[in-house]
């Protein structure tokens, strides 16, 4: 069975760390047996590669029928590119913001009634989408990759200090949506009893380090206004690393009662207590116990299924606008 993934966020050599997520649910698929190629839209050199992209899906797919399924990453433009052709099944899978940010909410909505079938990351995306068939499946996690390293190790060879706590920030702080304004103010608090204490924002390095430096930071901080199923906080999970966040996302039901964790208000003073009670017991978390079941494998195969119960048969071509 042939899939086109759709997508505008994916890994590149500029920028490997790029929705990872991505490229490993295309692995592991790939795997299962599935023939994947993939259609980037590089909409941040030209908002005029979505227009390039409904022709390049249109010929491929209504005049040379090349494959059986397409599957858009993101509603708001890919959902909707995806789904301007008649004669394949298209999946949406919905990321977050395009559903739980107003300004995308109306023409994902509008995506959504066009295609056959509606991935979601979380219950709260299926009840604000308002499509009672969408599955709930978040982006799975590669337990090889992340898994609880030694500490001290790890610091080393990313050459950090060796005895400052230190805090991870899993977005870029230029991002008004993620709220590091939010983290930046509790560390100002934590100083006071902890005046050597460092925030790393890991944005934008390379993807190979990212399990590095969820072994060598004390505690990873999520902030944010808006989540679907962030993978940060999965990836934390896995490699026992202690986790303060506000109430955003499925983030509360997958931490549970993991211990050293938090679900917290949005108040730097409430973040900052939580932060300290952590670090001042040294201790990680027992997360890797729940995190066996967030493999990338595990929600691939739900996926899987999804393709099973929608295809037919067909064979391969690499695309890029």
């Amino acid at each position: 069975m042939k899939i086109l993934f759709v997508s505008n966020r994916y890994p590149t050599i500029e920028n490997p760390g790029d929705s990872p997520c991505i490229a490993q649910q295309r692995q592991a698929l790939e795997r299962f047996g599935f023939e994947i190629d993939l259609l980037y839209i590089d909409s941040q050199k030209s908002k005029l590669n979505y227009l390039k992209s409904v022709w390049l899906i249109f010929w491929k797919i209504q005049v040379c029928r090349q494959y059986d399924i397409v599957h858009a990453h993101y509603g708001q433009y890919c959902g909707l590119v995806a789904c301007l052709q008649f004669t394949r099944p298209t999946i949406i899978t919905f990321r977050g913001s395009d559903i739980l940010y107003h300004r995308e909410l109306p023409i994902s909505r509008w995506a959504a009634r066009l295609a056959s079938h509606l991935i979601v990351m979380s219950q709260q995306m299926k009840t604000v989408l308002g499509q009672e068939s969408a599955e709930v499946i978040p982006y799975g996690i590669d337990l090889e990759r992340f898994r609880p390293l030694a500490r001290d190790e790890s610091r080393l060879k990313l050459s950090l200090s060796s005895d400052a706590p230190i805090l991870l920030f899993p977005y870029d702080p230029a991002r008004k949506i993620k709220r590091y304004s939010l983290a930046t103010a509790a560390v100002e608090i934590l100083k006071l009893e902890f005046p050597n204490i460092e925030l790393i924002a890991i944005h934008d390095r390379p993807y190979e380090d990212i399990p590095l430096y969820m072994n060598a930071c004390d505690v990873l901080v999520m902030t944010s206004q808006s989540e679907g199923a962030p993978v940060a906080v999965r990836e934390a999970m896995a490699c026992n690393l202690p986790i303060v966040s506000v109430d955003v996302g499925d983030v509360a039901s997958v931490i549970g009662t993991t211990d050293n964790c938090a679900i917290v208000d949005t108040e730097p003073e409430v973040i900052a207590n939580s932060i300290a009670e952590i670090l001042r017991t040294g201790k990680r978390s027992n997360g890797r116990n729940s995190a066996t079941e967030m493999s990338v494998r595990t929600f691939a195969q739900s996926v899987a299924n999804i393709y099973e119960r929608l295809g037919t048969r067909k064979k391969p071509v690499e695309l890029k606008v």
